[in-house]
């Protein structure tokens, strides 16, 4: 039996049934909501609020956008080039807007606790050094210019660095990527000037000792 056959062997009352059902039960969430969102009735017909759902689209992405703007370093972006890869490399979809944000928590998290290490380790009289590098950045200094630094700071502390190299002294900074060695010339990374920016920012000192 066709279905006109049907539709006539029923009757259009039944038809007309029928297709009511279908429709409420198609469009049953967007005729709640809609009715939901009804303030008034009245000469000029139905008057509405704004759909919540909009409203809510509005609140997620700005919420999204104020998250995202942690900062777009370099040091951080790579992070979260990482994190992206190792996420997608199990298998997992990374661009939604919920990982994106938790990508860049993550990657803050992970650099702020390499850096709360490096504090932790490193001599005042590198920290020194490293801010002199930053005040040449792209420009660097001559290796002889930074050894001369060095056997001040032996002078200073003969017990401490009595038996030290010079190669020794740098080993720490370049072993974390705070520094980097071109063309002769020694100069501050990328990481290296982020770690400065983040002792201004949490209000580490400077001094550190030695």
């Amino acid at each position: 039996m066709t279905a006109s056959e049907i539709l006539s062997a029923l009757g259009w009352p039944h038809v007309a049934l029928i297709f009511a059902l279908v429709f409420i039960f198609v469009f049953n969430r967007p005729l709640r909501e809609f009715i939901g969102r009804i303030k008034s009735v009245g000469k000029d017909g139905l008057s509405t609020e704004t759909a919540p759902t909009l409203q809510n689209e509005d609140v997620r992405q700005k919420a999204v956008d104020e998250l995202m703007r942690l900062g777009d370093s370099p040091l951080m972006l790579e992070a979260e080039k990482l994190i992206r890869i190792d996420i997608e490399e199990r298998g997992l979809n990374a661009e939604s807007d919920s990982c994106k944000v938790l990508i860049r928590h993550l990657a803050a998290t992970q650099i702020a606790l390499d850096f709360e290490q490096i504090y932790n380790l490193i001599f005042g009289s590198q920290i020194f050094l490293l801010k002199k590098l930053n005040e040449v950045v792209g420009q660097g200094l001559e290796e002889e210019q930074i050894e001369k630094h060095y056997h001040a700071v032996q002078e200073i502390y003969p017990d401490s660095f009595g038996d030290w190299s010079f190669e020794q002294y740098l080993q720490f900074m370049f072993s974390r990527n705070l520094l980097t060695k071109q063309d002769g010339k020694i100069h501050i990374t990328v990481k290296g000037v982020e770690f400065l920016v983040w002792m201004v920012k949490t209000g580490h000192s400077e001094s550190r000792g030695l």
